[in-house]
């Protein structure tokens, strides 16, 4: 991302990042409102998208792991950047999907807990048909790439994903590097043992019904397959983990809805990824400061001929210590 032209503006004593020409539009609406107090509409910027924004409690790489903080810090900021202090925007949409419809997946024994065919029947999950024929798609990574010049810090120290009626409440999971990933299992009289593929370890960490949740760090930036290591009975119970270097990034729910905020401004671009039919698409955005910018995005689903039954997606390859190809910075 471009950084335009700054100027150092201080309020009550605190420096603040700020483009000029929106600085300048800022205080020349400033002066207006206090001088022509009848006039306080003349400094609404899009006042029906108005989005107040999240402040940064840390500049500093989160580290929830039992990595080296310096370990964490050479994959989310290697050239030791300074953090961002500008302004900021939000980012929301739906992601829908044309094509053919989610095929059912094969070889699958639900028996031992029938509640989670309904998360895992299907290849993908999506919504009703629209109008056009295209329906809202969930478990959608979403994020936003671009920005340079400066670090976007990470501010939440877990992501924590939930294990309902024998199934992840989404298939897709995002993270940052840094942070440690929770599973917490709300399904009565059933325990699992969560896990990643591409991580073995001769430890089984077990996740009880509302007991304590396992906690899984994953070593480096890269695509991770999370599973069951008791597998009988729930071998369907799986889930793609991205863990990205940066934090502007979602997964979207049931209704193909996702928000971002704390987007710096400028001119980025808006990514979308559905990992299981390896599909993805791009929209660029212009993010302004306070303000909430619509970017709906779609993806394209061909089914394979029928002569090739749908099957789950195959795992991740094993960690070879490298960044995954996807390297949403």
């Amino acid at each position: 991302m471009e950084i335009p032209a700054a100027v150092t503006v201080r309020f009550d004593g605190i420096a603040a990042r700020w483009p000029s020409f929106t600085m300048k539009m800022r205080v020349s609406c400033l002066v207006l409102g206090v001088v022509l107090v009848l006039m306080p509409a003349a400094c609404k910027e899009h006042a029906e998208n108005y989005a107040p924004q999240p402040k940064p409690t840390s500049s500093a790489p989160v580290n929830a792991t039992p990595f080296p903080s310096a370990s964490v810090a050479a994959f989310v900021n290697p050239a030791h950047l300074p953090p961002y202090l500008g302004p900021t925007g939000s980012i929301e949409g739906t992601v829908t999907l044309t094509g053919d419809p989610s095929p059912e997946t094969k070889n699958r024994d639900y028996s031992k807990c029938p509640e989670a065919e309904a998360t895992y029947k299907k290849l993908f999950r999506e919504g009703s048909p629209r109008p056009d024929g295209s329906r809202s798609v969930a478990d959608v990574l979403v994020a936003v790439t671009g920005y340079s010049g400066t670090f976007l810090p990470e501010q939440k120290p877990a992501r924590t994903v939930t294990i309902e009626n024998c199934a992840l409440t989404s298939r897709t999971i995002d993270m940052t590097m840094g942070q440690r990933l929770d599973i917490v299992n709300k399904t009565p009289q059933k325990v699992f043992a969560p896990a990643f593929m591409q991580t073995p370890t001769p430890s089984v960490m077990m996740a009880s019904p509302d007991g304590d949740p396992v906690s899984l760090y994953p070593p480096a930036p890269h695509l991770y397959t999370l599973y069951d290591r008791f597998g009988s009975g729930s071998a369907y119970l799986t889930g793609e983990v991205y863990v990205l270097p940066q934090p502007l990034h979602t997964v979207t729910g049931l209704d193909g809805h996702y928000r971002l905020d704390g987007v710096p401004v400028g001119k980025l671009t808006v990514n979308a990824r559905l990992g299981v039919i390896q599909q993805e698409t791009s929209k660029p955005v212009d993010v302004k400061a306070n303000v909430v910018q619509t970017v709906d995005l779609q993806l394209n689903y061909r089914a394979p001929p029928t002569s090739v039954p749908p099957v789950s997606p195959a795992p991740a390859p094993a960690l070879s210590g490298s960044v995954p190809p996807h390297n949403l910075r």
